[in-house]
C-alpha cells in the first residue's frame, strides 16, 4: 500500500493580490490560515467547503475561509492552482 501527500503550488492572480493587501489584518491572518490548510491538506478538505461553479472559460472553485470569506481559484497545469479573486459569502 503505498500514500501519496499530493501538495498545491498556489499562484495569485494581480487581483486576488490587490484585495489581499487592502485586508485588515485581521482578515487576512483567516485567508493565510485557509491558504496553508489549502496546500498541506487538498481542496476536498471539509473545512474548506469547496464548491465547482461551470462557466464559459472553464470550472471556477471556490473555498471558504471562513463562514463568511471565501476564495475563487481554478486549477491550473499540474498541481499548480491560481487564486483569482476573494469575496465575502
Amino acid at each position: 500500500m503505498q500514500i501519496q501527500c499530493v501538495r498545491f503550488c498556489l499562484i495569485f492572480s494581480p487581483k486576488a493580490e490587490k484585495q489581499l493587501d487592502d485586508l485588515p489584518n485581521k482578515d487576512r491572518k483567516q485567508y493565510d490560515k485557509a491558504f496553508k490548510c489549502f496546500i498541506q491538506n487538498s481542496p476536498a478538505y471539509r473545512s474548506l467547503r469547496t464548491h465547482r461553479y461551470c462557466s464559459k472559460d472553464g470550472d471556477i472553485w471556490s473555498s471558504s475561509a471562513s463562514m463568511a470569506k471565501r476564495f475563487y481559484w481554478r486549477y491550473l497545469e499540474g498541481d499548480i492552482i491560481e487564486i483569482t479573486h476573494i469575496d465575502s459569502h
